[in-house]
């Protein structure tokens, strides 16, 4: 780490500055000093020789390191003027800044360094160092000075570590509160339910001391904090009727799939169920209708959430229509392979960029969960049709995806049995070891 000094010249009215000159090969002074960045030089300027002929001149104390927590309703502008920097300093930082990350994308919880230089006098403005900041778990942020005083910003590559983490634990009320009480991250368990919603109605199949397990990446940061989350490479989920086991598994065609331990992909061709936690609250068949008081036919499934809960395509397709549709207010059908059908209605509102004629993928938001049309409350009404005719989506045989043979599936195994050696020794351990130490 450089030691720095930095001075300011109070010239007397006869003198000139004519003089003063920096050494050749001397560091810039204003070395980087955040915790993300270390010996790059800054932007503040310091002259190495000061001749004292007519001048007298103020040693500044050093630049200070601070540390600001962004909380609800900061703003950059605001959090700068608080130390004291000027208006016009602060519009060349945002200005510089923006051209990298936008400020306005702070938000609480970002943790903002900076280095700034005091004023050797009251009225004069704090003068701003650097700011630098983990902008996302893998990407950090610098603002620093050039060689000619102007502000830069550049963005950084976070040095991640890679851990592999087990998590075991047994339902008591649902899989994602099960995860979380055996401190599983989140986005992990989030993954963990895309990977099972092809197999699992996670209201109707979870039961109580039900029990799962899952290994996953886990990638930290210089302090070994997890600083995100990498892909779920194994879990198995022990129900009262099914016992499912499954591994990641990168295919020939470097697709990245989840596969049973017969080299069976889980993925289907529709999810078994278009909304996460919602409930069943009229099934499929004949039943009265409940404003219009018949019986009738009801050609779907109602899944009650709700408003705005996120409506996902149940499979890969085009969509057909888009639009308000009579009793089923906002309506989106979308035509699947295999001469399968979905419909979605009584949607608050559609998802950006939905329309008839956009193809879309698997899981892919397309509209939110309402009661438009002819409806008693917030629910989702979903359809499936099949060769033009409208079946149970509960009770549909669903075609699934590949199945490994040959050379592919004696790697796949080979592949297996690396990962349940991982799960042994993770049983063994629960602390985790370095990925590269089974490379």
């Amino acid at each position: 780490m450089h030691i720095l000094i930095y001075a300011i010249t109070v010239l007397s009215s006869n003198a000139q500055p004519k003089d003063l000159q920096k050494t050749q090969g001397e560091p810039g002074v204003g070395w980087h000093n955040s915790p993300f960045l270390r010996e790059t030089p800054s932007t503040i300027k310091s002259w190495s020789e000061i001749k004292k002929e007519n001048t007298e001149f103020t040693i500044l104390p050093p630049p200070t390191d601070a540390i600001y927590d962004i909380k609800k309703g900061d703003t950059l502008r605001g959090m700068m003027s608080s130390y004291g920097i000027s208006k016009e300093e602060i519009n060349k930082a945002i200005r510089a800044l923006s051209k990298t990350f936008k400020p306005k994308h702070l938000k609480p919880g970002h943790r903002l360094f900076l280095q700034i230089l005091p004023s050797p006098l009251p009225s004069e403005p704090t003068s701003l160092i650097s700011l630098d900041f983990a902008a996302n778990a893998k990407t950090d942020i610098a603002l620093i000075r050039d060689g000619e005083g102007e502000f830069v910003a550049q963005r950084y590559a976070r040095v991640l570590g890679r851990r592999i983490a087990f998590g075991a634990g047994t339902i008591t009320s649902s899989l994602y509160r099960a995860g979380h009480s055996e401190g599983i991250p989140p986005a992990a368990l989030l993954n963990l339910i895309n990977i099972l919603s092809f197999d699992v109605d996670f209201q109707r199949d979870i039961r109580v001391n039900d029990r799962f397990a899952l290994l996953y990446e886990r990638l930290t940061d210089e302090t070994g904090s997890t600083a995100d989350v990498g892909p779920v490479i194994y879990t198995r989920l022990k129900l009262k009727r099914k016992d499912i086991e499954l591994y990641r598994f990168k295919t020939n065609a470097s697709k990245v799939d989840y596969f049973d331990t017969n080299g069976r992909s889980v993925k289907k061709l529709l999810l078994s169920t278009p909304t996460d936690g919602a409930r069943i609250s009229s099934g499929f068949g004949r039943r009265r209708h409940p404003i219009l008081g018949y019986t009738k036919l009801h050609k779907g499934i109602d899944f009650a959430a709700p408003a705005g809960t996120p409506v996902f395509a149940a499979g890969d397709g085009v969509i057909e229509v888009a639009k308000r549709f009579g009793s089923f207010g906002n309506y989106i059908r979308i035509r699947h392979r295999n001469s399968y059908k979905t419909v979605y209605a009584h949607l608050k509102a559609f998802a950006k960029g939905i329309r008839s004629g956009v193809r879309v993928r698997q899981r892919r938001v397309i509209g939110y969960i309402g009661s438009t049309g002819r409806s008693t409350g917030p629910h989702l009404h979903y359809e499936v049709i099949h060769n033009k005719r409208h079946v149970n989506p509960r009770g549909v045989r669903i075609p699934t995806g590949v199945t490994l043979n040959g050379p592919e599936l004696k790697r796949f195994n080979s592949e297996r049995r690396r990962i349940d050696k991982l799960i042994a020794a993770q049983r063994r351990s629960r602390d985790g070891y370095s990925v590269q130490d089974e490379d």
